[in-house]
């Protein structure tokens, strides 16, 4: 497992964070008014002022060679120098040094690596966006990387809850361009960074160019970084949240009490209404509203169809202790009310199985499978991995792997459970154990897992992948999980 880990805020704020070079001169008393090439009353000018005046050493300028130390407001900022920034923000440390000989950020990249900062979308894949080399290091940060490291800090070091944010996609200008990208070096898949950038937007960290727009391959001026820094503090007056997002629209549609399991839509599908995976005409009338209709392909077609829940989880605090909490979601309202009733029970059961910085996936249209109905719910997508044995041995597709307490020893579909850890170096509490709580609950709703024991490689044929592949993080309406 992977800790979140933090320091005192005086040791953590005392240390030099620089934004070209180590060693470069603190801004001193007079804060930003101390810096010649700051225009006062320039848009930035007011975060810089409080940053270097009540966090020094965040963020700080340029000793030049005739004496002046000056800000260089429109240089770029590079990666290892805004992970700084921003780590060092969020009061983290590590006692893993190994890297620094790397690179002077190599310290930030380590803490960064194990707090899961540099994964664009766990429901994707596990990468980094950029190795820990000079090389990389030392590149300008893209406004899209940016995103990434501003959300994941915020959710996995700083706690923050999600913001909701149902109206991004018709609020910012260039939407479209976030949603179809994919970095040249081929480390995220396409629309890894949608998450990020609209949580950016939806928490106030970001609020796009004059017109709103994002333009994500721009990269960062150490202006905009002062100022993305301040909001990621949180300070009074730092963020404006949008008005989209403070009131972001749902659909009602739920019944207001929690549903009898007997009463699933899941139940209701497996009872005459399937056809191995193929839902019938009627089914497909309620789900999509067309019964010639098999999948969404958008958010856009699908958004009539879609409800926004919000349900009681358990979290790990940054001292390791279970704290209550919610997370929201989008899902075919078809099954809203099954959703809700499966994580209350999850919610009162003794175990309280907590979920990784909120991760709980729902309706995403990347495929034509059960995201794309809405009928499809991943959680803890680091820790419970999707992953392959077609090739005789462990081939992680997304996640580091899955090792639930307990089963050290245990033989899980065939094989030994050791198979199945991945780059895990522990048991991690946030992996999905067979017959916890969170398999349970959804078996009562007549959800399917899709790390079930049905994928026996024994039983040829059986299960939905035959045996040969599994998805821990994974549960839909089919009986299989698939």
């Amino acid at each position: 497992m992977k800790n979140l880990k933090r320091s005192a805020a005086g040791a953590v704020l005392a240390l030099c964070i620089t934004l070209l070079a180590p060693g470069s001169a603190p801004a001193g008393a007079a804060g930003a008014a101390a810096f010649p090439d700051v225009a006062e009353g320039s848009w930035y000018a007011g975060a810089l002022q409080k940053l270097v005046t009540y966090t020094p050493g965040i963020i700080n300028g340029v000793a030049d060679r005739d004496g002046v130390t000056r800000f260089y407001p429109d240089n770029p900022v590079r990666r290892g120098e805004f992970l700084k920034m921003s780590l060092v923000a969020a009061e983290g440390f590590t006692s893993d040094h190994s890297r620094d000989s790397l690179h002077w950020a190599g310290e930030y990249y380590t803490i960064a690596l194990e707090n899961n900062i540099l994964v664009p979308d766990p429901y994707t894949g596990n990468a980094p966006m950029f190795p820990c080399t000079a090389e990389a290091l030392d590149q300008p940060i893209t406004r899209y990387e940016m995103s990434v490291i501003l959300n994941n800090v915020c959710a996995n070091m700083q706690m923050e809850t999600p913001a909701a944010v149902a109206g991004a996609a018709a609020n910012i200008p260039d939407y479209a361009a976030v949603s179809a990208y994919a970095p040249q070096n081929g480390s995220s898949a396409a629309g890894s960074y949608v998450a990020a950038v609209e949580q950016a937007y939806g928490k106030g960290l970001l609020t796009g160019y004059e017109d709103g727009s994002f333009r994500g391959e721009l990269t960062l001026t150490r202006a905009e970084a002062a100022v993305v820094i301040y909001r990621q503090l949180n300070w009074k007056g730092a963020r404006a949240v949008p008005a989209w997002a403070d009131a972001a629209p749902q659909v009602s549609g739920g019944s207001g009490q929690q549903l009898l399991p007997e009463q699933s839509f899941a139940r209701w599908l497996q009872n005459g209404h399937l056809n191995g995976s193929v839902p019938d005409a009627e089914a497909r009338q309620r789900l999509f509203g067309d019964a010639g209709k098999t999948h969404f392909s958008s958010a856009a077609e699908a958004a009539p169809y879609m409800e926004t829940v919000t349900v009681p989880i358990w979290l790990l605090n940054r001292e390791g202790a279970k704290e209550s909490g919610t997370v929201r979601f989008t899902v075919n309202r078809a099954v809203a009310d099954d959703v809700r009733g499966i994580f209350q029970r999850i919610y009162d059961d003794p175990e309280r199985f907590p979920i990784y910085a909120y991760s709980v996936g729902g309706a995403r249209y990347s495929d034509a499978l059960r995201h794309s109905w809405g009928c499809a719910i991943d959680i803890n997508p680091l820790y419970n991995c999707e992953c392959s044995f077609a090739s005789g041995s462990q081939r992680v597709t997304c996640g580091y792997g899955w090792w639930p307490a307990g089963t050290d020893g245990a033989v899980w579909a065939g094989r030994s459970a050791g198979a199945y850890h991945g780059s895990l170096s522990e048991a991690s509490p946030y992996s999905i154990a067979p017959g916890g709580s969170v398999v349970r609950a959804f078996a009562a709703y007549g959800w399917g897992w899709g790390g079930s024991g049905s994928n026996d490689p024994d039983a040829a044929g059986t299960g939905w992948s035959g045996g040969k592949s599994f998805d821990f993080m994974h549960f839909s309406v089919l009986p299989s999980g698939g």
